[in-house]
């Protein structure tokens, strides 16, 4: 019987899980924020957005406003929850399916997760973020790791002998 807060996820993929959820958790709040304190039209119409998350500077040169930011924190933290437990049944869903239909499934699976995170890795980066940053370092890894673990399954597979 599975336990623990992320009984689906090991502790490495839980690790990537909360990095990398956090990034779009914060994303979307910024965005929520943006349109319950200026209005949808600010946000899609005229694109303002949160250009530095640090010091809540808007595109627009301004500062996030007192109902931007009331709006903002707890909602970062409500997505983050959500998406980091969301991603812990899905990977519930995807055991399942891979125990079901054996381990040519679960290699697509890795590595489909593992080039997805790879990818995102390397957005990150060519966005200018630096080495040691836990989000696009997290998916660099676990993306490494994910598609290792793909080739590592089946070439460990196929050299078994029959019994």
């Amino acid at each position: 019987m599975p336990r623990g807060p992320l009984p689906h996820l090991g502790i490495g993929a839980g690790v990537v899980t909360i990095f990398v959820s956090s990034f779009f958790a914060a994303h979307l709040a910024d965005a929520f924020a943006i349109i319950v304190a200026y209005g949808p039209h600010a946000y899609f119409r005229e694109g303002l957005y949160i250009s530095d998350w640090k010091h809540d500077l808007l595109s627009s040169g301004a500062y996030l406003s007192f109902t931007g930011k009331l709006v903002e924190i707890p909602t970062t933290l409500m997505l983050w929850a959500a998406t980091i437990y969301a991603a812990d049944f899905c990977s519930m869903l995807i055991q399942q399916t891979i125990h079901r239909n054996g381990r040519w499934t679960g290699m697509a699976f890795r590595l489909a997760g593992g080039s997805t995170l790879l990818t995102f890795a390397a957005y990150l980066y060519r966005q200018g973020g630096s080495g040691l940053h836990p989000v696009p370092l997290s998916a660099l890894i676990g993306g490494a790791v994910l598609v290792w673990k793909a080739f590592a399954s089946i070439s460990a597979k196929s050299i078994e002998p029959e019994t």
